[in-house]
């Protein structure tokens, strides 16, 4: 498979984004709208802040054979073989039916894109990488068999499909994605829901009620309690205020 002359080269954090949600794919590589949230600056600095026994080497690669560009993270093994290790904020995924961690579906096929950019510059075949899980402290093993490597490829083909498109993918029908997605603000996926069911229910970001008053405690040390149904914000000194006032 190759690249067409008018396509770009795919970024494989591209395809990372495509396996999570199209159209969070769409917004990022076609509207070239991103957003660097918490979680993204998190990540950079879990990358600075590696433990000192891992000896981390970063290529980067482009093939116009596969249609995809990167910048890979890698480690060498005791025999020599080049592995791609790929650092993550969260948690890992445990299969319910095996009782094992596996990596997220987007994040093997990351890694497993990295692998075939590094076989294709060394010249020797790469059977594996490797996603490293900081909230779990645990490392799990991507195979990069024939099976990842035929889905790599149909995302780098989806990629250059959904390229063509002349509007926005359908948003995902699986909301909760919506809820952890920093492009949400712009996606407006709940606004879209809305006019596909006008009887939805909408999850609703503020209170109800806003003739009631807000709160804001700013005195250092302050300590705030509830008593029946109201609040009591204490001082240091011992001093007491009641809200709504008794």
């Amino acid at each position: 498979m190759s690249a067409a002359a008018d396509q770009p080269l795919t970024r494989i954090m591209a395809l990372h984004a495509l396996e999570y949600c199209e159209r969070l794919f769409f917004l990022e590589e076609v509207e070239e709208i991103r957003f660097a949230d918490q979680a993204v600056y998190d990540g950079r600095r879990l990358h600075e802040e590696m433990p000192e026994y891992i000896e981390l080497t970063n290529f980067t690669l482009e093939s116009p054979t596969l249609g995809i560009r990167g910048k890979v993270d890698c480690i060498r093994s005791v025999d020599g073989n080049w592995i791609p290790y790929e650092y993550k904020k969260g948690h890992a995924k445990k299969s319910s039916s095996r009782g094992i961690y596996e990596a997220w579906p987007s994040d093997e096929i990351q890694v497993a894109a990295y692998a075939m950019l590094l076989e294709e510059h060394f010249g020797q075949r790469i059977p594996e990488g490797k996603v490293y899980y900081a909230s779990d402290h645990r490392t799990v093993s991507v195979p990069v068999d024939e099976q990842m490597r035929s889905r790599v490829r149909q995302a780098i083909s989806r990629a250059e499909a959904l390229r063509a498109l002349t509007e926005r993918p359908h948003i995902t029908t699986n909301e909760r994605l919506c809820a952890r997605c920093s492009l949400a603000p712009v996606c407006l996926p709940e606004e879209e829901r809305l006019l596909d069911s006008p009887k939805r229910e909408v999850i609703r970001l503020f209170p109800e009620d806003r003739e009631k008053l807000d709160l804001h405690v700013a005195s250092h040390g302050a300590y705030i309690r509830r008593s029946g149904l109201s609040l009591v914000v204490e001082q240091r000194d011992g001093e007491k205020e009641v809200f709504p006032s008794e």
